[in-house]
């Protein structure tokens, strides 16, 4: 069984976050008031670092967006990377819902709530306290962007997270602070001297840090935290989508004006078919009385919305082709050129052909095959499973595909191997 790695062992960049508030007390005199105010800037630096980090990381994401969402779950579902220019490693769009998700939200809140337990201690700000929070804020800043740098990116630990596992590091690092904070409220109101709680409050975090460094390389450490929201290791390792030797014998993708339409159609439907369109209510309530801003406000919150969901239902379908092999069919994205999923012949279940607005336009049709691995029965556990116990990534599950807005289904169909499937679904529909 491995064993935690010693702290000498442990990188200095690593440690060097946690020897802020220890120097700023020792060496400056800090008081209680900035230390625990450096504490909760060091959670906006940990957030604002994990934003960062969120487009690099390697590994896919597991249950933070269900795949099945209209808005956000196309992206999350795509597999593949675009490179960027010198030393950066590339970046994943399937990391783009959590980015909008923690920058959004999950980030303004943790931050916000760091701030509302530091209010509770009713610390005492002057002007020389304002400084010196600038300082220590500045420190641990650049200290959690030096270990970014080096740890995270030129040490390649973008490759054993993902972006879900990125986000969980300072929601950790929010309940330990909190933790102390809540300790540091009744300890001021005690008859306790002031030295005894700094002392409590450096150690506390001191060894905190220390804790967690020590966890985070030792894979046999499952620790509360681990347990209930996972971990990098937790999180599945990518693995590509095989596909058949040799050329395809038919290609067929949408055409350029189909995925633009279908886009723009299905983006407006969202907003009226979700709870967008109480968005649409408001709109319309203060622009009838009068409240044009405000209602011009309302009406770009509806705007974004379509955009978003036309643009994540553009990059799910508009940008890839269908390739039919002998018994095989494989869905390619030519944007990030990987293959995104595939489905054998034996492993269909029904066919079915559709032609909604888009596909009457373009004289296209889009083919609905039913897969074997569809599993819709809902899971729960109480916490995450260990790493051996989880299944890895379903790049080869055989689940059902939708081949949007093809010209020549029935091609695809003769290369898979099923057209007595489609031809039984047109006698069905004759008769």
């Amino acid at each position: 069984m491995s064993r935690p790695a010693p702290l000498r062992s442990l990188p200095f960049t690593t440690l060097l976050p946690g020897l802020v508030v220890p120097v700023g007390v020792l060496l400056l005199g800090w008081p209680i008031a900035v230390v625990l105010g450096v504490f909760v800037l060091e959670i906006a630096a940990v957030v604002c670092w994990a934003v960062v980090k969120i487009p690099f990381a390697a590994k896919r994401p597991r249950n933070m967006i269900d795949g099945d969402d209209r808005l956000l779950g196309p992206l999350q579902t795509k597999r593949g990377s675009v490179s960027l220019p010198g030393p950066l490693p590339p970046v994943y769009l399937r990391n783009v819902p959590t980015l909008l998700l923690t920058a959004g939200f999950l980030a303004p809140l943790e931050v916000g709530t760091a701030f509302l337990v530091f209010a509770f201690t009713d610390p005492t700000i002057t002007t020389p306290v304002v400084e010196q929070l600038l300082l220590g804020g500045a420190g641990v800043f650049l200290a959690e962007g030096v270990e970014t740098a080096r740890e995270y990116f030129a040490r390649g630990g973008y490759r054993e997270h993902s972006p879900r596992s990125v986000v969980l590091v300072p929601f950790r690092r929010l309940f330990a602070v909190g933790a102390l904070l809540f300790v540091a409220g009744p300890l001021q109101g005690a008859a306790v001297s002031g030295e005894v709680v700094l002392a409590v409050l450096v150690v506390g975090k001191f060894l905190y840090d220390l804790r967690r460094l020590q966890v985070a390389r030792d894979p046999d450490a499952r620790g509360l935290f681990y347990r209930l929201y996972g971990s990098a290791e937790t999180e599945p390792e990518p693995v590509p989508v095989e596909v058949p030797p040799g050329a395809p014998v038919v290609c067929d993708r949408p055409p350029r004006g189909a995925a633009l339409l279908d886009a723009l159609y299905r983006g407006v439907t969202y907003t009226l078919t979700s709870p967008v369109l109480v968005v649409y209510l408001a709109a319309a309530f203060f622009l009838a009385f009068g409240a044009t801003t405000v209602g011009l406000v309302f009406v770009g919150v509806v705007a974004l919305f379509a955009g978003v969901r036309a643009a994540s239902r553009y990059l799910r379908y508009g940008t890839v082709e269908y390739r039919g092999y002998d018994g095989t069919l494989v869905v390619y994205d030519r944007l990030l050129e990987e293959p995104q999923a595939r489905l054998e012949r034996t492993a269909v279940t029904d066919l079915e052909v559709t032609a909604d607005a888009v596909d009457r336009v373009f004289d296209t049709q889009t083919v609905r095959l039913g897969g074997m691995d569809d599993d819709d029965t809902p899971t729960f556990r109480l916490t995450v499973p260990d790493p051996e116990e989880l299944d890895g990534d379903d790049a080869n599950a055989n689940e059902s595909l939708s081949l949007v807005h093809v010209r020549d289904h029935r091609r695809l169909v003769d290369a898979l191997g099923v057209s007595w499937r489609l031809d039984a679904a047109t006698d069905a529909t004759s008769g």
